[in-house]
């Protein structure tokens, strides 16, 4: 019988065998996490192995959000720094990589665009165009295949398109209401969410799900154990990844009491989304048989009664978010201090 005993030592050292980190950082792995986990999008660890009863309980790891060990001695926390000093987000903290590492690539003009977002403090802003809700064929390629063969012509017969009859919508002279035109500006409405109006809701007809900032969701009345977990990221324009804090089913009124439309709406609760509270993208505007006039920046929906109600976008406010986004994703390469102040008060003089 062969001897087995070397065979299980070796492996049981390679399995113990502690992580070496490629990078040597300037500071702390616990300051550095300390530091960067409100601007970039982490990922959450795999949970601690073992009885946490047995573990030490004078340590804590802020990482994974367990006693057992300190955060500078997380081994998964040594990873993670490790990747993003990789793809260069932590060039402000790396002292020296150790060892040889491979030459890195020279970024495209696109990757660079992108990094300079994503160095911002808030790297998950001008969300404008979402891809991964689950009612579009799920996050498998499978899933999506399924979706696109259901509009194969030879099986929708004319009249099978939709079962539920459509509101006839009227434009007239009297929807023009207060809006400065020409203009380019997008439609932002204010709407009843939970327990409260909340205002500069993007309606985006580019984004495949609905979204609702951390920030904003804190302020209404909800149950923190509503908030579902997802196990898929959103992708942004441009090929971004976003990763939710989780799902959340909310109450949303569109239009005024008595004239309105009452939905529950599934948001997907992000970060922060920059300049907005909310996007409303196409799972809402399609339930609620919207249409879209944008150069009266006006939405028209079906209300309760089956009749046809109207909300008008808040032009001022729509710039106002504008030039959030201006100052918040501006290149590092482009102007910076007072200089964006001023290119932001050009704008704004240029648009009224």
């Amino acid at each position: 019988m062969a001897d087995t005993t070397g065979q299980s030592s070796s492996k049981k050292r390679k399995e113990f065998n502690p992580y070496s980190p490629k990078y040597e950082f300037n500071k702390d792995n616990h300051a550095i996490f300390t530091k960067i986990k409100g601007q970039l999008t982490l990922e959450k660890p795999a949970p601690m192995r073992g009885d946490p009863r047995k573990r030490n309980q004078s340590k804590h790891c802020h990482f994974h959000e367990d006693v057992g060990h300190e955060s500078n001695e997380c081994i998964s926390l040594k990873h993670l720094l490790d990747q993003l000093a990789e793809k260069g987000d932590l060039d402000s903290y790396v002292k020296k990589p150790k060892g040889k590492q491979p030459p890195k690539q020279k970024k495209s003009a696109k990757q660079k665009r992108h990094k300079s977002a994503d160095s911002s403090d808030t790297n998950e802003a001008a969300i404008y165009t979402i891809a991964g809700d689950y009612a579009r064929g799920g996050p498998t390629v499978q899933g999506n295949k399924d979706n696109i063969r259901q509009l194969d012509v030879n099986s929708v017969n004319q009249g099978e398109t939709s079962s539920t009859s459509f509101p006839e919508v009227i434009i007239s002279e009297k929807d023009s209401g207060g809006v400065l035109r020409p203009h380019d500006d997008p439609i932002v409405i204010e709407c009843k969410v939970a327990n409260q109006r909340i205002g500069r809701i993007l309606i985006d007809t580019g984004s495949s799900s609905d979204l609702i900032s951390h920030k904003c969701l804190t302020e209404l009345k909800y149950r923190p154990e509503s908030i579902q977990p997802v196990s898929h990221p959103l992708v942004g324009f441009g090929g971004g990844v976003v990763h939710p804090i989780g799902q959340v089913d909310l109450p949303v009124r569109l239009g005024e009491k008595g004239k309105c439309r009452h939905m529950l709406i599934r948001f997907w609760v992000v970060e922060d989304l920059t300049a907005y509270n909310m996007i409303l993208g196409r799972p809402t505007l399609s339930d609620s048989k919207a249409v879209i006039i944008a150069s009266l920046m006006l939405l028209k929906f079906e209300k309760d009664d089956k009749t046809v109600g109207s909300i008008r976008g808040d032009q001022r406010m729509a710039r106002e978010c504008y030039l959030t986004d201006i100052k918040t994703t501006v290149t590092s390469d482009g102007p910076t201090g007072k200089a964006i102040e001023e290119a932001c008060a050009q704008e704004a003089g240029g648009r009224k």
